[in-house]
């Protein structure tokens, strides 16, 4: 049903990445795979490879970009059940955590999305199925994909050796083993990344504008700002009720069993990764540990009355609706809320075209200066102007979102004494196109 419901949603704020390179993918080819400076993040290309085929056998649009994400669904909640069986959750289990994966917003928008990151979920869920169901053929195969979709999946392999070591225990050698199931992705990564550094000259880290920033380590300020990103990750849209009962559970528990294994580990090691890096902490970075913390959430509320689980699952929804005002940033791709967004925007762009303003000469910020090409897949290539830490009054137009993070504080304050031209509203987002008053004056 959600992959049907997104079938006329444009790709969507960091989707928009892969949109924009599959595109270039399809009309240029894939030529040595390594693609333009300016849009090279330094994930391995498995996943473009696989959508900008699809374009060639059936169609360059949206619909078929979303077709292309129905077998990631649909391995994510097969394999989410298939862990309930081998966990013997009876069948009123099994219903409770069926609704419960569906009613986290991430999970469920990102599943909407484009997203590589509901890829590495689904990926992850069967990775550990093949593991519990001792197939390992099956298990190389899924962790050749895992790491070929994104950067992260670096990290997911390395959950998964961990995991599987506090799993087995004692037993060193059976993980031993299951780690050389793993050397085939292994292999396959340091190929990839070893022709990548000898195409372009960097690894993981590139000059690139837009992208510099991103890969660079912090300081003790960033780790500080870090930390809180990753906290509030666990608070944000409902995820808080989960967190409470998995810790509850653990603390219940007086032990760390295999359920507390499952989401803790890779939350370990996830924040590890992400602590030291500039690169901005989002939700979606944490769609497995969300989904493993379901398992002891499940076995906490088969023991009480069914209200509890009610309660749960109603939480998780309200989470959509749990949006922040401005200034304080929004994980909008989180939240099944951002589908206005598009519908406004779209609706934005028609009323300035109609008043006959030039769009390349409206100032705006990530995701709205990016072309309806790249968003919706038409062949309007027309862009507005990143101002993204620029002096808005150099600027005769500015259209602003409340779904933007990238205005600063200067730039809102700024703002408010501007003459507002074109005001769109629906759902929770708005769009306000401003009228720089001085700018005559100049």
């Amino acid at each position: 049903m959600l992959n049907i419901y997104s079938w006329k949603l444009p790709f969507f704020w960091d989707t928009i990445l892969t949109s924009t390179i599959t595109q270039y993918f399809y009309h240029h080819g894939f030529q040595n795979f390594i693609i333009p400076a300016q849009l090279d993040a330094g994930h391995p290309p498995l996943f473009y490879i696989y959508f900008t085929t699809l374009y060639h056998l059936f169609g360059d649009n949206l619909m078929t970009a979303h077709w292309g994400m129905l077998p990631f669904s649909i391995l994510g909640i097969g394999a989410f059940i298939r862990l309930m069986h081998i966990f013997s959750f009876d069948r009123k289990q099994q219903y409770v955590g069926i609704l419960l994966f569906f009613a986290i917003p991430a999970v469920a928008t990102q599943y909407t999305l484009i997203s590589y990151d509901a890829a590495l979920l689904s990926l992850y869920l069967a990775a550990l199925v093949a593991y519990f169901d001792q197939k390992k053929v099956l298990f190389s195969i899924l962790l050749i994909i895992l790491l070929g979709v994104s950067m992260r999946g670096l990290f997911c392999l390395i959950a998964l050796s961990s995991t599987i070591f506090f799993i087995e225990k004692n037993k060193i050698i059976s993980w031993l083993k299951w780690n050389l199931y793993m050397l085939p992705s292994v292999v396959f990564i340091i190929i990839w990344y070893a022709y990548h550094y000898q195409q372009t000259g960097w690894l993981f880290a590139t000059n690139a504008e837009g992208w510099a920033q991103q890969r660079s380590f912090v300081d003790i300020k960033g780790l500080l700002k870090n930390g809180f990103s990753i906290a509030r990750c666990f608070i944000d849209y409902g995820i808080i009720i989960l967190s409470l009962i998995s810790i509850f559970y653990w603390i219940n528990s007086k032990k760390i069993n295999q359920f507390t294994i499952l989401w803790l580990v890779p939350l370990i090691l996830f924040t590890i990764g992400f602590l030291p890096f500039s690169n901005p902490i989002n939700h979606r970075y944490f769609l497995i540990i969300y989904t493993l913390m379901l398992f002891p959430v499940v076995q906490f509320l088969s023991i009480r009355k069914t209200i509890f689980s009610f309660c749960t699952i109603g939480i998780l929804l309200i989470g959509h609706f749990l949006i922040y005002p401005v200034p304080i940033s929004n994980g909008w791709d989180c939240t099944l809320l951002h589908t206005s967004y598009s519908i406004n925007r779209n609706k934005m762009i028609k009323s300035i075209d109609k008043n006959k303003i030039d769009r390349t000469q409206i100032g705006t910020v990530f995701p709205m200066n990016t072309s309806l090409y790249q968003t919706d897949m038409t062949k309007d290539t027309t862009r507005m102007i990143n101002i993204h830490g620029k002096d808005i009054q150099l600027s005769k137009y500015v259209l602003y979102s409340n779904v933007c993070n990238d205005f600063s504080d200067e730039q809102l304050l700024a703002l408010k004494k501007w003459n507002p031209l074109l005001v769109k509203h629906f759902g929770m987002t708005n769009f306000i196109l401003f009228e720089n008053p001085t700018f005559y004056s100049k």
